[in-house]
């Protein structure tokens, strides 16, 4: 357990550590991003967050948009893609530090344009995709290989969008680029579309060799749904041209797949290849079966409401096919079912591109408005606040004098007040320690008057010690605050000649290990009176007594806490045999004590006190003091 918490306890001093730590360009620059995760993007914002004027953070943006495009959380890439861009618009850097921010643009404005278009929003899709490309020509040597994503993004775009003459250039573009064509999944994606885009301009040649070029790169890696996809693709280029024969070998061969390699699920390309192969049944005279065949493609569309181009054509063929096969089987009110059924379809989908087309139209008018309407505002505010600012100029300097002035005074009045209060203070202090000073000296004389009337040989000795007690006593009466080694001397001085001359006892002084006895300062006269008091009082009449002094520092509240204790007889008793000018002399110099602690609390802000507590009902008692203390380093 105790291993566990060190090794917690290091990690945490570590995380610390590396938090406060201000981190250099070279270090940023260095960090090795590869493979981003959480955790390593937490650190390298760590990092860039110690310095503001650190360059790195569109590369953090970009990475955190990579992370979460891998992690399919799109919402996430749009957030802190846009960040990103605001955060390069807004902040104001250097040229060649923006210039360095600037080059990952390219790869943010791509990921926002893949999410968009995930998204169908096709139109801002190309917004940002065509900034990627802006960005990669005027950064070529920088990361060359995101341009081909740019450009194949693109290419999608403007096919569903309807511009086939951009998406066949942007296609045609990509097989260029040796690197990109160098992975088979990509090459044959390219040559599919190119090969759909020249059967649309007229060019089956073309396109037959486009399609023959897709299925050579998806036999590579085992792609069965694009080998299925492109024998259709070539079967309906035969269809196209009435070649019947070559027509049904592609389909055969499309099913023939379908059957060795099935799929569970729902996809275009295994509904393309079940109605072409309905399709293949009707043309080998089977027409029951390709009926019952061609109905179950149409069942198994029935729960897609948005018609996009794929859903289109697979439901206008099977239609087309079913029909064919109705009209066969001389059944005409099933064709013409059929064909109603068909029309519709139509109707809907021409229906959709067209409130496509209006969204779009009514989204480009209102942002237009927005912008115009906030250019307008922009003006307006451009003049108030001119205004604003000359009127508020003038009412800030008019404000100035008037504070100045205000301010001088003041400071005038609480400089002189102050100064009054601390000379009062200070006044009152000295004029208490003189109070204090004469009733030690005074319980002093009895000692000496006791040991010369005894006789004793010891009398010499005490009243050496006690002139240098005395000595010791008036220099720190003469100051504000004293060292804590002094106070203390003079203490220990005190109870050695006590407890040699004026009565038996033993006593200890403990003090904190932590205390720096020299450069602690303290109010003097205040530990000694107590001490005093428990000699006099506490351990009269008291064979075995003890006193103990425990010193510590309480750092929180600034406060020299002393524990003073005795083994005496204890506050009540003690009480009852005091004489009653011993009492009144008592209150005079706790009277004393609290006045002074009074003034300390007030000139230094701090929760001076002692309190004097019982041990016991019958014996002992405990005073406990808090001093205010000054540390000088």
């Amino acid at each position: 357990m105790k291993k566990i918490l060190l090794i917690l306890l290091i990690v945490s001093i570590t995380q610390i550590a590396a938090q406060q730590k201000e981190y250099s360009q070279k270090e940023v620059d260095s960090f090795n991003m590869k493979g981003p995760n959480p955790k390593k993007l937490g650190q390298f914002k760590m990092m860039l967050e110690s310095n503001e004027d650190l360059v790195g953070w569109m590369s953090y943006y970009r990475q955190k948009c990579y992370y979460h495009l891998v992690q399919r959380e799109r919402d996430s890439v749009l957030f802190y893609g846009k960040i990103g861009l605001q955060y390069l618009s807004q902040k104001k850097l250097s040229k060649e530090k923006f210039s360095i921010e600037e080059k990952y643009v390219k790869e943010i404005c791509l990921y926002i344009g893949i999410v968009l278009n995930n998204k169908r929003q096709y139109r801002e899709s190309t917004e940002y995709l065509l900034k990627a490309t802006a960005f990669s020509k005027k950064y070529p040597d920088y990361n060359s290989k995101a341009n081909p994503w740019i450009i194949s993004n693109l290419a999608n775009n403007y096919l569903i969008m309807g511009d086939k003459k951009k998406a066949f250039d942007y296609r045609l573009k990509l097989t260029k680029d040796s690197v990109y064509m160098s992975i088979p999944r990509e090459v044959a994606i390219v040559y599919n579309h190119l090969g759909i885009l020249y059967e649309e301009f007229g060019k089956k040649d073309s396109a037959l060799y486009c399609y023959k070029k897709s299925l050579e790169n998806r036999i590579m890696y085992d792609n069965y749904a694009g080998i299925r996809a492109a024998y259709n693709n070539m079967g309906d280029l035969y269809r196209e041209e009435n070649n019947i024969d070559s027509m049904l070998h592609y389909y055969r061969k499309s099913y023939e797949v379908l059957k060795a390699h099935p799929e569970p699920f729902y996809t275009d390309s295994k509904y393309f290849t079940l109605a072409n192969y309905g399709y293949v049944l009707l043309k080998d005279g089977k027409t029951n079966d390709a009926i019952q065949r061609l109905n179950i493609v149409l069942d198994s569309t029935k729960h897609i409401n948005k018609i996009g181009d794929n859903v289109k054509s697979l439901k206008i063929n099977t239609m087309s096919y079913l029909i064919e096969a109705y009209q066969k089987n001389n059944q005409l009110d099933k064709a013409l079912e059929v064909s109603e059924q068909k029309v519709d379809v139509l109707k809907k989908f021409h229906q959709q591109v067209l409130d496509e087309k209006l969204r779009e139209l009514n989204i480009a008018y209102e942002v237009k408005e927005k912008e115009e309407s906030i250019e307008q505002l922009e003006t307006t505010t451009e003049q108030q606040s001119s205004i604003i600012k000359q009127r508020n100029f003038i009412s800030l300097v008019l404000a100035g004098l008037l504070l100045s002035i205000s301010g001088i005074g003041f400071l005038i009045f609480r400089q002189r007040k102050l100064k009054n209060k601390y000379e009062t203070a200070n006044l009152e202090q000295r004029l208490l320690r003189s109070q204090l000073n004469p009733h030690f000296v005074f319980n002093a004389l009895n000692t000496v008057s006791s040991l010369a009337n005894k006789k004793s040989e010891n009398t010499s000795s005490y009243i050496a010690k006690l002139s240098s007690l005395i000595r010791l006593i008036l220099k720190n009466s003469r100051e504000e605050f004293v060292s804590l080694e002094d106070e203390l001397k003079s203490i220990d001085d005190y109870l050695e000649l006590q407890s040699n001359f004026s009565q038996k006892f033993t006593y200890q002084i403990e003090i904190e290990n932590k205390i720096d006895l020299e450069e602690t300062y303290i109010p003097p006269m205040f530990i000694r009176p107590f001490i005093e008091n428990a000699i006099e009082h506490g351990l009269r009449g008291v064979e075995d007594g003890n006193i103990s002094v425990d010193i510590k520092i309480n750092e929180t509240d600034k406060l020299l806490e002393c524990k003073i204790t005795d083994n005496g007889i204890g506050v009540v008793k003690a009480s009852a045999f005091k004489r009653k000018n011993e009492v009144e002399d008592e209150s005079f110099s706790g009277k004393i004590l609290k006045e002074r602690l009074q003034i300390y609390s007030r000139s230094l802000n701090k929760k001076a006190k002692y309190t004097t507590e019982p041990i016991s009902k019958e014996k002992g008692t405990e005073v406990n003091i808090s001093l205010p203390y000054i540390f000088e380093s």
